[in-house]
């Protein structure tokens, strides 16, 4: 069947696509006979070695070395950086030249830093780096690869460790990368052909570390010498070598896995994730010396191709050696006025410096001198691109939307699932750089989603500064309200304490009122006094009436004596009343609402201002009573006439009116400190409380005082007529 299609292949060359498993795919000039041809060379040790820090994917690799020191052969001159990254050895011995910034084989042309040695030529060996002699577990395995610096040597550039899983059994296939698809590369082939036995027993390593029961070697069928040598050093081992149809892009790695297994990996996975894992052939070649002979990373085999080349062939060169220095090797047919290519013609790109070095992930420098471009003409929706795609992707409608810088809607087309491989742009009619397109596409979303993940990370900032104000401010807001929670229960207590114990004023006011109680007991009522009087003047009536022989008539001068003698009595009786209320006020306990440090109410205020009203209204009407009993005692004479007595009369009530009023002049001026004291009970001074009787409570008092007086005044002016009515 294979024979048929390729027979019909010749009327149709389409027809070599129904060879393989996967699709789409081309088939463009390979010219690989122009370095395969050549025997494998030795380069020449050049003036100086180059060694970028950076020649992997992931971190760069951290100098541990200094210009001016003496390095020897496989000595560590660059550590490995924390993640992803491996570190870097000196391929011979020398002195470390200088550090710095070199052009790097890279699209951009800009210069990084680099390690420069200048070899000494003794090509000194020093110890060996890595640790691990046999490695038996994946985990040993992964040690010893990083430890020898071993990346992906087929053009990734990815840290060989970082492909291999943990678990013993994860991987129960190991698969061998031989197609070397790209035109032009024989480095591959070559080595194939002089190393076969260091690329099985890779192989058998590897495999047995991580438990895998299947090593499948894949090599496309234009390479049978190769395929010759490999099956040869492959007997016994249980190794299989499969041919595999020569198209591009075989090499890619799901388009050989699925070639060789029939497996397809689907999209955003590794061959990892199916129980797979691949390795390049020159790979697996370093990590064969790096078990035996624990030799780390330091040189490789680079075909120097090309038509502007009188000689293309395959070099063993060292790690760092410039690109100038191997091409003049191949003999330029003109002068190398152009860029050379690193890589293939189909993947490869363009270095602006003919000085940049060689590095892990070198396999070609192409010379070939610089064509006439095709100008880039609209496109014309044929579909080529769609059917040479081997992702089955949408190139057409991928390059619309990337040339309209619609990120959004390219990326939708699974526009990271495109491995670059050029096949759309090479069979592409109006010659549109279609992969320059996808690239400047992915480089652009990768822009907006490191954009995306900044402004994320500052928003997540933001918001977690806000939650932190809000809880400081949750939590201030508590210690507060605990604080005056706090502060509430204490006040609490403070007033239960206060009120379980009476205070110094209440126990003060309270004394005063039992003391008014007592002196309104011991003071007899008006009533009592009415009666006593009344009672009195019927006894003198009755003592009159019994006479039985009137007495001498009175002269003037005996009514004068006896008014005289009624005054002073009065007076002393007034004196001694005065003196006894002196020593009840000084003997009263007063309080001081300073002291006791609270202040009187106004309804107390008033209540002691009336109690003390009343009681000097009753003691001025218990006096007048007294008074007119005395005056009611003076002897009367029976040979008085009655115009003698009414003027004995008027003449004592005159008398007695003077003395009244200065009577209550004199208690008035005397007692109206009592007063103010007696209205501010239980304090001692309104102006030391501060407050003053209100207008309406001293007018009650006036008036009650005035009401007292007149009741009084009509009490002695009843004595007094009825004294004369007696008479």
């Amino acid at each position: 069947m294979k024979a048929l299609i390729k027979a019909f292949s010749h009327v149709y060359p389409m027809a070599k696509r129904w060879l393989k498993r996967f699709p789409g795919g081309v088939y463009p000039d390979y010219r690989k006979g122009l370095s395969a041809r050549h025997p494998l060379q030795k380069a020449p040790l050049p003036d100086e070695l180059i060694l970028p820090l950076q020649q992997h994917v992931g971190a760069p690799a951290i100098p541990t070395v200094e210009p001016g020191q003496r390095v020897r052969k496989y000595e560590q001159i660059a550590k490995s950086a924390p993640g992803l990254s491996v570190p870097l050895h000196a391929p011979t011995s020398g002195t470390i030249k200088a550090i710095e910034k070199r052009p790097l084989p890279h699209p951009s042309g800009l210069p990084d830093w680099c390690i420069v040695i200048e070899p000494d030529g003794q090509d000194e060996a020093g110890e060996m780096p890595i640790a691990i002699r046999t490695p038996d577990c994946p985990a040993s395995l992964k040690e010893m690869i990083w430890q020898a610096g071993i990346v992906g040597m087929g053009g990734a550039g990815f840290p060989s460790w970082r492909k291999l899983p943990d678990e013993h059994g994860k991987i129960h296939t190991l698969l061998v990368n031989g197609a070397e698809c790209e035109p032009y590369i024989t480095c591959d082939d070559l080595l194939m052909q002089t190393r076969p036995q260091e690329i099985i027993a890779g192989a058998v390593t590897t495999a047995k570390c991580l438990g895998a029961e299947r090593i499948i070697v894949g090599i496309e069928d234009n390479k049978p010498q190769a395929l010759e040598a490999m099956r040869k050093a492959a007997s016994g081992t249980g190794v299989e070598i499969q041919a595999v149809p020569t198209v591009y892009p075989m090499g890619g790695q799901k388009q050989l896995t699925e070639q060789l297994t029939g497996v397809e990996i689907p999209a955003k996975a590794h061959a990892v994730d199916v129980g797979m894992v691949m390795f390049n052939v020159a790979t697996l070649a370093a990590i064969h010396r790096a078990a035996e002979h624990h030799e780390p990373l330091i040189s490789r085999l680079v075909t120097v191709s090309g038509e502007g080349l009188a000689e293309p062939m395959n070099v063993d060169t060292l790690i760092g050696t410039p690109f100038k220095a191997l091409v003049k090797l191949a003999k330029p047919k003109n002068e190398l006025n152009y860029p050379l290519i690193m890589g293939g013609p189909m993947m490869g790109h363009e270095v602006m410096d003919h000085k940049v070095p060689v590095i892990k992930t070198t396999n070609c420098i192409l010379a070939n001198p610089p064509e006439p471009v095709e100008p880039a003409m609209p496109c014309i929706r044929c579909g080529e691109c769609m059917d040479a795609c081997p992702v089955n992707l949408l190139p057409q409608q991928m390059y619309w939307h990337a040339h309209a810088h619609e990120w959004d809607k390219v990326e939708k087309l699974h526009l990271f699932d495109c491995i670059e491989c050029g096949c759309c742009s090479f069979v592409c009619p109006s010659h549109i750089p279609l992969v320059q397109y996808y690239r400047h596409a992915k480089g652009e979303i990768r822009k907006l989603r490191e954009q995306q993940a900044f402004q994320e990370h500052a928003r997540r900032r933001h918001e977690a500064h806000l939650a932190r104000l809000e809880r400081e401010k949750a939590e201030k807001e508590a210690r507060l309200k605990a604080k005056k929670e706090a502060v509430k229960k204490q006040t609490t207590a403070a007033e239960q304490e206060k009120s379980a114990v009476p205070s110094a004023r209440q126990r003060a006011i309270e004394a005063a009122r039992k003391r008014a109680q007592q002196a309104a007991a011991d003071t007899p009522s008006t009533e009592d006094k009415r009666k006593a009087a009344m009672e009195a003047a019927r006894k003198r009536a009755q003592a009159k009436a019994g006479q039985t022989a009137p007495a001498a008539p009175e002269t003037a001068q005996d009514k004068k004596k006896a008014a005289m003698e009624a005054a002073k009595r009065r007076a002393a009786q007034l004196k001694a009343q005065k003196a006894t209320q002196k020593e009840t006020n000084r003997t009263e306990p007063k309080t001081d609402p300073a002291k006791s440090g609270e202040t009187p109410s106004a309804e107390d205020r008033r209540k002691a201002a009336m109690e003390a009203a009343r009681k000097r209204a009753q003691q001025l009407k218990a006096k007048k009573t007294t008074e007119n009993i005395t005056d009611d005692s003076v002897p009367q004479t029976a040979a008085a006439t009655p115009e003698d007595r009414r003027k004995a009369t008027m003449e004592a009530a005159k008398r007695r009116a003077i003395l009244l009023k200065a009577q209550n002049t004199q208690q008035t001026r005397s007692e109206a400190p009592q007063t103010e004291s007696a209205a501010s009970t239980p304090e001692t001074d309104s102006a030391k409380s501060g407050e003053t009787p209100s207008i309406e409570d001293r007018r009650k008092a006036a008036m009650e005082a005035a009401r007292k007086r007149a009741a009084a005044l009509r009490a002695r002016k009843a004595n007094s007529t009825e004294q004369e009515s007696d008479t």
